[in-house]
């Protein structure tokens, strides 16, 4: 019997993407270097923003492989910040199996983190020669940068009591938005793309990353953990300032506000003060307002997509923008 699977129609760029990340030069020695990297790539992963290089290509007007330097650069940038993530938020495992810094040591992880830069820098060399380089280099370089200044304020955030949505919003830009949006337009730029394309792109990645990020946060509390893959509450349990926390923090009442600061400022929470915060959040409808707001960005991603001419890639990225909003994990 076949089962089927919702992401059928991203298997010929997921392939064509796995052969050239088989092809990439890293040798054998030192081991120490290049294992780790052979390794990260070898752990699996959707493969969704190089995918969506590729198909940002197709929808411009262009073959796909023409973006594929652009979006293996983006796959091994994607893997960089992962193995340094791991690093600064102690995490002991990756996509079910030890992380790097576990299976080797913290320096050969920071080590061979850098490599991988390196080596999507590299990537960016092999673009066509009638691309714009210059152009798809700076927007690489930036989306970086973004992902780096995301991350110093998702650090800020932990050691705050004072953080707000806004400033939430502009953390996860730089997470999750930044790279979304960067392989995007780096896409539609190898396929020659319009200045106006390029910027419908970036708007149509930015909104999959807030949106991403946002049902992220709501998953965490209401999805069912066995799909999930992760136990309920994860980041409440962490104390994180999630879009739901933060919520909750300015709709609740003051004795709720009292007891769920006192919990966050003596972590880790125990199982029956995770079970009291959630119920706050229901109380609150902080759940709805967070599945709410992702959807938003969804449909502001749809909008912006409806502006290009009809194409396959274009069904297929509305495929895949439908399947992101569905998803349970």
């Amino acid at each position: 019997m076949t089962v089927y699977d919702p992401l059928d129609f991203i298997k010929p760029y997921a392939a064509l993407i796995e052969q050239h990340l088989s092809e990439l030069n890293l040798p054998e020695k030192p081991e120490t270097l290049y294992g780790p990297q052979r390794y990260i790539l070898s752990n699996g992963g959707k493969r969704i923003r190089p995918v969506l290089a590729l198909m940002s290509s197709g929808l411009c007007g262009a073959e796909p492989d023409r973006a594929l330097p652009a979006a293996l650069a983006v796959e091994l940038l994607h893997n960089f910040t992962l193995m340094h993530d791991d690093i600064m938020d102690q995490a002991e495992s990756r996509r079910g199996k030890e992380a790097v810094h576990i299976k080797w040591d913290e320096p050969s992880a920071i080590l061979a983190g850098d490599g991988m830069f390196v080596q999507a820098m590299i990537c960016l060399q092999d673009l066509p020669d009638d691309v714009n380089h210059k152009e798809i280099t700076g927007i690489f370089l930036h989306g970086i940068n973004t992902v780096c200044e995301g991350q110093a304020f998702d650090m800020e955030f932990e050691k705050r009591s004072d953080v707000t949505i806004e400033e939430y919003l502009r953390m996860i830009e730089g997470k999750t938005a930044a790279l979304i949006s960067a392989s995007m337009k780096m896409g539609g730029l190898s396929a020659g793309a319009s200045s106006q394309q390029v910027d419908q792109l970036g708007v149509i990645g930015h909104s999959l990353g807030l949106a991403f990020q946002i049902q992220d946060d709501w998953l965490d509390v209401m999805a069912d953990p066995e799909t999930f893959g992760k136990r309920r509450g994860g980041d409440i349990y962490e104390g994180k300032k999630t879009f739901l926390m933060l919520s909750a923090l300015k709709r609740c009442s003051s004795s709720e506000r009292e007891k769920i600061e006192t919990y966050l400022n003596h972590l880790p929470m125990t199982d029956e003060q995770v079970e009291e915060v959630i119920g706050i959040f229901i109380k609150c409808g902080v759940h709805e307002e967070a599945k709410n707001l992702s959807e938003q960005y969804y449909r502001k991603a749809v909008s912006s997509l409806h502006k290009f001419e009809d194409s396959d890639y274009k069904r297929d990225l509305e495929k895949l923008i439908n399947y992101l909003k569905n998803r349970e994990k």
